[in-house]
């Protein structure tokens, strides 16, 4: 049996109009089922995000990006010290060796010319 309004309906436009107004119900119920879902799915988010924030010290996230780049910019710095000490001593390395093999050439040389 159809509903009041689907009679009304038949009665001033005919199955199409009845058609028309169901199709337009089932749309407006499957939007509203969407709107639901999509307010279950922002409250699921919202909680995510309020977890993830109390994860920070005192929720302050600047503050905990402020410490990771300070630390970064440290180890960098850190990095480049190391590196430059290497390069020196690799550098005084080479020019003891020089020096050594130099010593050796020399006595070697006296050694060939006292004899």
């Amino acid at each position: 049996m159809n509903p009041q309004w689907q009679q009304e309906a038949a009665r001033l436009g005919g199955p199409a109009l009845v058609q028309v107004l169901c199709e337009l119900r089932d749309g407006q119920l499957e939007l509203m089922a969407n709107i639901d879902a999509l307010n279950v799915k922002t409250s699921q988010s919202e909680a995510a995000i309020t977890r993830l924030l109390s994860g920070f010290p005192a929720d302050d996230v600047e503050g905990h990006r402020r410490y990771h780049e300070s630390v970064i910019e440290w180890r960098e710095l850190r990095n480049k010290l190391v590196r430059e000490a290497l390069t020196k001593m690799v550098g005084a390395g080479a020019l003891a060796a020089i020096g050594w093999l130099v010593l050796a050439f020399w006595q070697a040389f006296k050694v060939t010319v006292t004899k």
